[in-house]
């Protein structure tokens, strides 16, 4: 009998081990990827695959998270996270025990994380360690001011808030110097600008009193670089004492922040005063403006499709994360169309939990109803997706009703990968987007809203001709599906030229941008890969694009924009969420042009940060008159404050002045305008000896040598102004040519004058006993007109042109490869011309051009021989 009972005994301990709880199975990590480029070290996202566990009813509790360095050591933890946290996570949500309290750049790491179920039991609740190494890159990062020359058109500047030049008397001085105390320009009872320096410097403002006491407003120095792009530095009030000083590092957006005596290279700790606006577009013919402040987390922006001229008329809408719509009014009032959209606090920490709220907005083109996306809490503290739609009594300007359009329960979602953009398409349909909700099957299932782009009727129905629509089971997920198969598809708009939406998205390593087909499978699985499927363009790394706008006609006629920009998408790409500083992988506007078949066939940024702070993009729209954008997060303190802005880019146009020596006895020059401003009115010139002109190509002599600033002005539509500058001087003494040294391969050398490079070798070589040439021309060039000048080397032998021990030419042939270059009135630039084997059939010339003037030989009169005092000086 015993036998039986010890069979039994032991079937009963094999039943136990077969049947008890089991640890759930190791995470599987998704981000970093594997194959992840160095993260910014303020913004590592880090994520798993769904949790797994062997035990029916199991479910996932909470998951221990770690960033270890590469001995081990803990920097940064977040114990039994919860809810989507589990599974997805940022540094903002855990806790850092390092001594830095934050990542380090270029350093290696890496993340582990382990879950825990639902069972109860300690000794198999916890599933096993996971691990991935990754490494973070330099990280965002100040940027110093760096330039090699001032220019001296237009003058140099310092400005106080009320635009009148500060005065600098007793010996008081202001100077821009580089960190190795060369002098770039200096103000003080005059102006000093020293010639180019050889090598760029990083800008460093030193302010002295002198022998009095000194008390300066808050001031700007304005001027324009080597690269003859505007800058503005931004200084704060000063007092000093007599023989006292005070010195400023300057950051690549001009803002200043104090230096120490003994600083040897650019230190950007404590803020002196921050620029006016960080954002700085490359094209000189935009103007970047700030249209609208004091906002808290401003995601979207929405334009009433066909606004009312009248001043109190709603313009647009601006979507506030924490529930809140705002409306700016024609006359720029901002003021709140609804609050309290939200039924949960949604403040948290960023980059993490506090990114959830209200996203996308619309405007209904026939009632001015709001549609927006926005999410809600439930009794279960989870959160759920859904559509409303807010109507207005008083025209759009409060809001007086909330109604449910859509209620996707049962979809639960956390503070990335949710709902977000919606819009209303060409027929009539309201467009959704929701992300996966770091459900990645779900992206793929039909029966689950996430992961899709949705096509609704505005009352909220399906539409019958939806892909999948099939009521014969009752209405579900599927009959609102568009497409599927979506990571995160932030952004979207419509695009006139094939009346299709187009979504911005993205994904671990790799974002797109890609055309929504009907009934299409975007085949997000997990994998970087799978965010090549139907993409137009990719970002690899990741730059996180949030939004898409496109300039075209049939939006506000193209919003201002030249017609060359018709037809382009623009995207705002918001890189790391909350780093201060400049990054590499965001905070611009790119902008991308399409051929006839929806192709992507070029690309540039169009708008870059160049500030201080933790200022990136989000919101874009196109409006009557131009690009808007918002900033999202204040320049300095919390992400929460209400400190950010919404700005517009506009298209104010260009001016060029140009300039031609028409008779040197008389010093009498031909000035050319080439205006491109929109609506522009009227013209004026100031020639700089107290005279002007308001033809468009006037002639003028000039009483004496110089220098004059020449200015010319032109007012555009909404009365921007416009500019260009000009130098005009005229040496004491005319030039007289160059220095030529003519050889040749019977070995005949011959050195004379020669009064410019104009020749025809059959008619003007000095020697003729061989059938080829050698000559080199020496000495120096100096402009009577500021320019950037282009040069055409023409010659049927080799040639290689240098200006200022720069190469501007080298070139075989008649291959010519210019290289415009700045030169400025007055100065003296070294200069040579090596030609060799010029055939003696053949021609070798020099030309210049510049904007407004035609090419054309350069004179006798520009040319000098090299001085021997020049020699000495090692000009």
């Amino acid at each position: 009998m015993r036998l039986p009972g010890i069979c039994c005994a032991a079937l009963t301990i094999t039943a136990v081990v077969a049947f008890g709880n089991v640890p759930p199975h190791a995470p599987l990590i998704l981000e970093p990827s594997e194959s992840a480029h160095a993260i910014d070290p303020g913004d590592v996202h880090m994520a798993t695959a769904p949790f797994t566990d062997d035990d029916a009813g199991d479910q996932l509790a909470c998951s221990d998270w770690e960033i270890r360095t590469e001995y081990g050591i803990v920097v940064w933890y977040a114990r039994c996270a919860a809810g989507v946290l589990a599974v997805h996570i940022h540094l903002g949500d855990g806790t850092f025990v390092n001594p830095e309290g934050r990542l380090l750049g270029s350093t290696s790491y890496l993340v582990a994380v382990r879950f825990r179920d639902s069972s109860g039991d300690p000794e198999t609740e916890w599933s096993n360690w996971t691990t991935r190494n990754f490494a973070t890159g330099p990280g965002s990062s100040v940027q110093a001011l760096e330039i090699i020359d001032v220019l001296s058109s237009p003058p140099p500047r310092v400005r106080d808030a009320g635009g009148s030049d500060v005065a600098l008397a007793g010996g008081a001085s202001l100077a821009l110097t580089t960190e190795r105390g060369e002098l770039l320009l200096s103000f003080a009872q005059s102006i000093t600008n020293p010639p180019e320096l050889a090598h760029h410097g990083s800008v460093r403002v030193v302010v002295s009193s002198g022998a009095i006491t000194l008390s300066i407003p808050e001031a700007t120095v304005e001027f324009a670089d080597d690269a003859d792009v505007r800058r503005t530095i931004y200084l704060p009030a000063i007092n000093l004492p007599a023989s006292g000083s005070a010195a400023f590092w300057i950051a690549a957006d001009g803002s200043s922040f104090e230096a120490s005596a003994g600083d040897a290279t650019p230190r950007f700790v404590k803020l002196a005063r921050g620029a006016d606006t960080p954002w700085r577009v490359a094209d000189s013919q935009y103007r970047v403006e700030r249209v609208v402040t004091g906002l808290q987390l401003p995601v979207n922006l929405a334009f009433v499709p066909s606004p009312l001229p009248d001043a109190d008329a709603p313009l647009f809408y601006i979507t506030e994360l924490y529930g809140t719509i705002r409306v700016v009014l024609r006359d720029g009032t901002l003021r709140d169309y609804a609050t309290g959209l939200l039924n949960f606090n949604p403040i948290g920490s960023f980059p993490g939990s506090g990114e959830h709220g209200t996203v996308g907005t619309a405007v209904d083109p026939d009632t001015g109803d709001l549609f927006v996306a926005t999410v809600y809490e439930d009794s279960s503290f989870k959160h759920f997706p859904k559509v409303v739609r807010i109507h207005s009594n008083d025209g759009g300007r409060t809001a007086s009703a909330v109604t449910t359009v859509l209620d996707m329960r049962d979809e639960p979602i956390g503070a990335s990968h949710q709902i977000s953009s919606v819009s209303i398409g060409y027929d009539g349909k309201l467009y959704v987007h929701l992300g996966d909700g770091f459900d990645i099957p779900a992206a793929r299932s039909l029966a689950s809203f996430r992961g899709k782009i949705l096509r609704i009727n505005r009352d909220g129905t399906a539409p019958t001709d939806n892909p999948f629509y099939d009521a014969a089971d009752g209405i579900g997920a599927a009959d609102y599906v568009l497409a599927y198969g979506f990571r995160n598809p932030f952004g979207g708009a419509w695009r006139a030229a094939d009346a299709s939406l187009y979504e911005v998205e993205n994904g671990p390593e790799v974002d797109r941008l890609a055309k929504v087909t009907a009934g299409f499978d975007y085949q997000w699985s997990g994998s970087d890969d799978d965010m090549y499927a139907h993409a137009v363009f990719t970002w690899t790394p990741s730059v996180a694009p949030v939004n898409v706008a496109f300039i075209q006609h049939q939006t506000f006629g193209g919003s201002g924009f030249p017609a060359e920009a018709a037809d382009h998408a623009f995207v705002t790409e918001s890189g790391p969420t909350w780093v201060s500083g400049i990054t590499p992988d965001g905070k611009r506007i790119r902008e991308l042009a399409f051929d006839a078949s929806g192709n992507v066939v070029s690309t540039r940024p169009f708008l870059e940060y160049s500030g201080t702070g933790y200022a990136t993009v989000a919101a874009l729209a196109a409006g009557p008159d131009g690009l808007y954008f918002s900033d999202l997060f204040p320049e300095q303190g919390s992400p929460l404050a209400h400190g950010a802005n919404v700005y517009r880019v506009r298209h104010v146009g260009r001016v060029t002045i140009g300039a031609q020596v028409a008779d040197d006895a008389t010093r009498r020059v031909s000035f050319s305008s080439i205006v491109d401003v929109p609506g522009y009115a009227n013209l004026r010139w100031d020639f700089g000896d107290g005279t002007g002109s308001t033809e468009a190509n006037p002639l003028h002599s000039f009483p004496g040598n110089g220098p004059y600033d020449v200015k010319l002005s032109v007012t555009g539509a909404g009365g921007v102004e416009v500019d260009d500058f000009t130098r005009v001087q005229f040496p004491l003494a005319a030039g007289v040519g160059l220095t030529a040294t003519y050889s040749d391969a019977s070995g005949m050398l011959i050195t004379r004058l020669d009064p410019n490079i104009d020749f025809n070798w059959e008619t003007d070589a000095p020697v003729r006993e061989e059938p080829f040439l050698d000559v080199t021309w020496s000495g120096e060039i100096t402009p009577v007109v500021s320019a950037l000048y282009t040069f055409e080397v023409q010659s049927d032998g080799a040639a290689v042109l240098r200006i200022d021990g720069d190469t501007i030419i080298d070139t075989h042939g008649n291959e010519v490869a210019p290289n415009p270059i700045r030169l400025e009135a007055g100065r003296h630039y070294r200069f040579s011309l090596q030609t060799d084997d010029n055939p003696m059939s053949g021609v070798t010339r020099l030309l210049w051009s510049a904007p407004g003037m035609a090419p054309c030989v350069v004179p006798r009169t520009a040319f000098y021989p090299l001085s021997v005092r020049r020699r000495a000086a090692g000009r």
